[in-house]
């Protein structure tokens, strides 16, 4: 760094702490650590550092504004997500500010770059690169940069230093749809699925294998449909595919509610009865599953802790509290119409 160009972003970044840390440091008000103390006042020193009164402004001024990454806004999940969010924020005296990047790595860069331009006091990213199994380095490159003057939390699992995450637990989600299945009888299940590329899909596959490894099940590979997006024209193509085959499951699993209505629809076009002739199971439980006939069983996201761990983590940010890298949601299991025991005669 310059002497001449040093701002407390350059502190804060060298120092690796909050612009907040460096200006409570300068006015003595900081309950940090001493060596977080020592690092950023040696820096000051280094460089000489005076900070100008709009700096100063900057830094301890809040916007009492959050922004909102959500990868699609169509998708029910991230619907739900944020309109708890929205609640929860309102309810601490903050606003939302949401933008949806439709999973486009373009619009990401554009809304995080824009949310970082308007000195929101966090960011909540939900969805797409945050998601990925193999991180994207420009993308990572760009959530480091952002880190250094904006609190980011991640509805994801976060890999990231200083950067959190609130993250569903998908292993618990696929214990919590297998146990209900086995225990209804079914020992011929299927999944239709998609988002190889993302770490809850394979999470959810990997455990699907050892439950059925667990309860001494096989796995029948042409029953693990992969489809090409989370939406009902991707669960019916699903469906047509299956019933191609000679032989059939008894219970079949959606990655998310969108794909399992849309296997409900298939299975009905065919003349084919839920949960008569297949049950059905579906994760995310968002309003989706009760709209559909019969209405769909669903590992559920209690959707409101969700927020309020999401706002919460970004609240204790903010406030330099020694805030876990990862926290998880419990799912839970909605039991409905859609899955019933298997009759062998």
């Amino acid at each position: 760094m310059g002497r001449n160009k040093v701002t407390i972003y350059d502190i804060a970044r060298e120092a690796g702490v909050s612009p907040a840390t460096v200006s409570r440091i300068l006015k003595g008000s900081a309950t940090v650590s001493e060596e977080k103390v020592g690092r950023v006042s040696e820096l000051i020193r280094k460089y000489n550092f005076h900070p100008s009164a709009v700096a100063r402004a900057l830094s301890q001024t809040r916007t009492r504004m959050i922004g909102m990454v959500m990868a699609d806004t169509g998708n029910p999940y991230y619907s739900s997500v944020y309109s708890a969010c929205c609640d929860e924020a309102y309810k601490r005296g903050y606003i939302p500010m949401l933008l949806s990047t439709q999973s486009r790595p373009e619009m990401e860069v554009s809304a995080l770059t824009k949310l970082a331009e308007q000195r929101v006091d966090a960011i909540v990213i939900c969805g797409g690169r945050v998601d990925l199994i193999e991180p994207d380095p420009v993308f990572t490159r760009l959530l480091m940069s952002i880190r250094e003057t904006t609190h980011i939390v991640l509805g994801s699992k976060s890999r990231y230093e200083r950067i959190y995450g609130v993250s569903v637990d998908h292993e618990l989600s696929m214990n919590l749809a297998m146990d209900y299945l086995v225990k209804l009888g079914h020992r011929e299940i299927g999944f239709v699925y998609t988002g190889i590329q993302y770490y809850g899909t394979k999470e959810k596959l990997e455990r699907f294998r050892r439950e059925m490894k667990i309860h001494g099940l096989p796995v029948r590979e042409e029953w693990l449909i992969q489809v090409p997006g989370y939406d009902c024209g991707s669960g019916r193509e699903g469906i047509e595919r299956l019933l191609t085959l000679p032989q059939q499951p008894t219970a079949l699993m959606g990655i998310n509610d969108m794909v399992t209505a849309g296997m409900l629809q298939g299975l009905l076009a065919h003349g084919l009865h839920v949960p008569e002739d297949y049950s059905l199971l579906s994760f995310d439980d968002t309003y989706i599953t009760t709209l559909t006939a019969p209405q769909l069983t669903a590992v559920d996201y209690d959707y409101g802790q969700y927020a309020h761990m999401l706002i919460d983590t970004a609240m204790e940010a903010m406030e330099e509290k020694g805030v876990p890298a990862n926290r998880f949601i419990v799912p839970t299991l909605t039991v409905r119409s859609s899955c019933a025991p298997f009759n062998c005669a």
